[in-house]
């Protein structure tokens, strides 16, 4: 979104701020939803004022409107229509009617309303409040009289009185003359159609849209259905709406739309309410027990699907048009908080949104468009993906490992496993590959990271880089085809374009391995959400899962709804709290065990305790993991990417293992709860190592009077802090903490 014009369209697509069809039915623009839920809570006075707000005549109004907005109350397709008219006059009896009308300030301008009848009446009533001189001039009955006799006593009388305290002159004749018709003394004409049957201008056509006649001062309503009270009324409205801005030399069109008559682009979601007849009242009108209790009927119509289902903007307490526009006011403002930066960083670019949106509106789109804005000027805070692009280089420069298969000098296929996998299930890569060279001997294997963290992190010129060292690494290993078991490296190579890549378990379950063995329990199948549109690989990861036997419990968000386990997006690393909660309500979803085919998916939501099968657990039962075991901390991670990339060099290609680190050999110790503390805080045991390293290089450390040292070392961008207890050769951890302040000597 880069100009207002990309804003609009963009908020267009959400739908949520449309009025509900009821709303939309109303030629007045009651808020129809408003009201009615006002009326559930009893909130007599509450809902009183809303109709009073855009009612004219609301005393009189309540009790003759025909309510159109019935025929479009959703609820009438799950029972019957909501009883709207008759919730307003249960409104009209019970609330307390005590609010002044306060006018504008006078304008010095003078209208003329030719009629008495509705349409008359109410033009008038919307320009005395905008402080415009009203005359009305009305058939020998006077004002209103066609509408007296459907009306109790008085009913009429004392809403003449309020246009009366609104400086409305009253005027009746027998019948019109030529120069009550012409404009010399007033600036503006409204003829209405439903008082004088004589005396009116047969050939009075006008604008449907803005009411006005070929005489610009002149506008008229009324005339059709004369039958109709509140057409007429809407009549009269759309007048006064035109002569105000005639008056005041405005467009009478811009900015200003058609009556809806129920049309709305607002999709509630309607599967799974429950039918719900109309409440009859027990005498003639409703008791307010009873209106509550038909006011409890309604629907409460909103979209809201998205937020709903996304913890991400449940989080934030917004819909995504609005979001939409936070984000755009963060880039539009000069001075001042710029406030969106944890809403852009923090959505995990999944997509569930646009799936369930009936328009596809996409908060992964904006946040990931803002992300590439912010790391263009430089203004993205440093630590919101530092971590994930820290892993991303390593796994890319320490652990990566391209090579054809032994004994053979090209390639059909590239094993490529995922950055992930390999650091979580290296035992299972290592089995994967070898029954992959079964399949075809012709197998090498590419030990990487595909880039997607950097696409997330909004760093588009990195990203290009990366793609394009991948693209040449391919090429030189002679474009064989690639099978990845990661659905975002697929996702991100099927976007680059270019490249023949396949999923590991679409070749799987052309070649299923003997042994496949079913949990003896249902269990929940969690998609990875980068599959989201993958048909064909969820599809052979079901069948091998059916043909082993293996029983999947229900799970609602799954398939194209599925959920992210707030990793993608780098939300982990942005907001690991967040994250969290994320993992915590896709868990709650199912009592049994969960079963996924993306590792990330397998570790985040193993992180709340739940037992969480890996499918290779299933696939390679020899091999399988705990689902009870905890997830591997980031230091784990590395090590295992580690020993994957030796066992390969060493095992399967015959070399020699290299040298350690000269850090690798120092001892550290840490109870489990200092271990999990450290890993939330993105603290490798590594850091810790290689500021011990530094510590005994210079021999510069502080000791506490209980004995603790304290060590610090600055490793590229950040400074590491250590604290521990030495005995011998073992360093006891205590805590550790980090930062990206440069400390200067005072005076430099």
């Amino acid at each position: 979104m880069r100009n207002q014009n990309d804003l609009h369209d963009v908020e267009a697509r959400c739908t949520e701020e449309q009025p509900p069809a009821c709303s939309a039915g109303c030629p007045l623009g009651i808020d129809v939803r408003a009201f009615v839920l006002a009326m559930k809570e009893k909130s007599f006075s509450k809902a009183w004022k809303l109709l009073e707000r855009g009612m004219p005549l609301p005393g009189v109004t309540v009790r003759l409107c025909e309510a159109p907005c019935e025929n479009f109350c959703l609820r009438g397709e799950l029972g019957d229509a909501i009883a709207i008219s008759a919730l307003e006059k249960v409104c009209l009896r019970e609330a307390e009617h005590s609010t002044p009308i306060r006018p504008l300030p006078a304008r010095g301008k003078k209208v003329r309303c030719i009629g008495g009848g509705a349409s008359s009446l109410a033009c008038a009533w919307d320009l005395a409040k905008k402080g415009y001189s009203v005359e009305i001039v009305a058939s020998e009955g006077g004002a209103g009289a066609a509408l007296k006799a459907r009306l109790p006593e008085g009913a009429l009388e004392k809403e003449l009185e309020k246009l009366e305290g609104m400086n409305v002159r009253f005027r009746t004749t027998t019948s019109l003359t030529a120069e009550e018709r012409v404009t010399d003394e007033i600036d503006a004409l409204y003829i209405g159609h439903d008082d004088f049957t004589s005396g009116l201008p047969a050939d009075l056509a006008c604008d449907e849209f803005t009411r006005q006649c070929s005489t610009p001062q002149i506008f008229t309503g009324g005339a059709s259905p004369q039958d109709s009270f509140i057409t007429g009324l809407s009549d009269g409205r759309q007048a006064a709406l035109s002569i105000d801005r005639f008056l005041q030399n405005a467009s009478l069109t811009t900015g200003r739309f058609p009556l809806r008559h129920g049309q709305t682009t607002l999709s509630p979601e309607t599967e799974g309410i429950e039918h719900l007849p109309r409440i009859a009242p027990a005498g003639d009108m409703y008791t307010a027990e009873e209106a509550a209790a038909e006011a409890a009927r309604c629907i409460d119509c909103h979209c809201l699907r998205c937020v709903r289902a996304c913890v991400y903007l449940q989080e934030y307490g917004d819909f995504p048009r609005k979001h939409a526009r936070a984000i755009f006011n963060n880039f539009s403002i000069y001075q001042g908080v710029h406030g969106a930066y944890s809403l852009i960083d923090s959505c995990s670019l999944c997509r569930q949104c646009e799936e369930i949106c009936p328009t596809n509106f996409s908060m992964a789109d904006i946040c990931l468009d803002a992300r590439e804005r912010l790391v263009e000027a430089g203004d993205i805070p440093p630590n919101a993906h530092y971590f994930a692009l820290q892993e991303m280089h390593h796994a890319q420069e320490e652990t990566s490992l391209l090579r054809h298969a032994p004994g053979h000098s090209a390639s059909k296929v590239l094993f490529y496993p995922g950055c992930q996998l390999a650091a979580m299930r290296p035992q299972q890569v290592w089995i994967l590959y070898n029954y992959l060279r079964g399949i075809e001997e012709e197998t090498g294997i590419w030990l990487d990271c595909c880039g997607a963290p950097a696409h997330w992190a909004g760093r588009k010129a990195e990203t290009k880089e990366i793609n394009a060292r991948f693209r040449e690494r391919w090429l030189e290993m002679g474009s064989p085809k690639i099978v990845t078991a990661c659905s975002s490296c697929l996702e991100h190579f099927r976007e680059d374009g270019g490249l023949e890549v396949d999923s590991v378990w679409n070749l799987l379950v052309k070649f299923p391995p003997e042994g496949i063995h079913a949990a003896n329990i249902p269990l929940a199948l969690s998609d990875p959400c980068t599959a989201r549109w993958d048909e064909e690989t969820k599809e052979s990861v079901r069948t091998l899962l059916q043909d082993c036997g293996q029983q999947l419990a229900p799970l609602a968000a799954s398939g194209k709804t599925t959920e992210c386990c707030g990793f993608g997006g780098l939300m982990e690393n942005a907001n690991p709290q967040l994250a969290q909660k994320v993992i915590e309500a896709r868990v709650a979803q199912s009592e049994q065990p969960f079963l996924t085919w993306c590792a990330m998916c397998r570790d985040r939501l193993a992180k709340t305790g739940k037992p969480v099968y890996h499918i290779l657990d299933l696939i390679f039962p020899s091999q399988a993991r705990d689902p009870a075991e905890p997830p591997a901390t980031i230091s784990e991670r590395r090590y295992n990417r580690h020993l994957l990339q030796k066992k390969f060099l060493v095992e399967l290609y015959g070399e020699k293992e290299t040298a350690d680190k000269p850090w690798d050999s120092i001892n550290i110790d840490m109870e489990e709860d200092i271990r999990l503390l450290l890993d939330s805080r993105h603290i490798l045991e590594d850091d810790i190592r290689r500021t011990l390293a530094a510590r005994e290089e210079s021999d510069a450390f502080f000791v506490n009077s209980d004995g603790r040292e304290r060590a610090s070392a600055k490793l590229g961008d950040v400074t590491f802090w250590v604290e521990y207890r030495r005995e011998g050769y073992i360093y006891h951890i205590l805590r550790a903490w980090s930062h990206r302040m440069n400390l200067v000597k005072e005076g430099d």
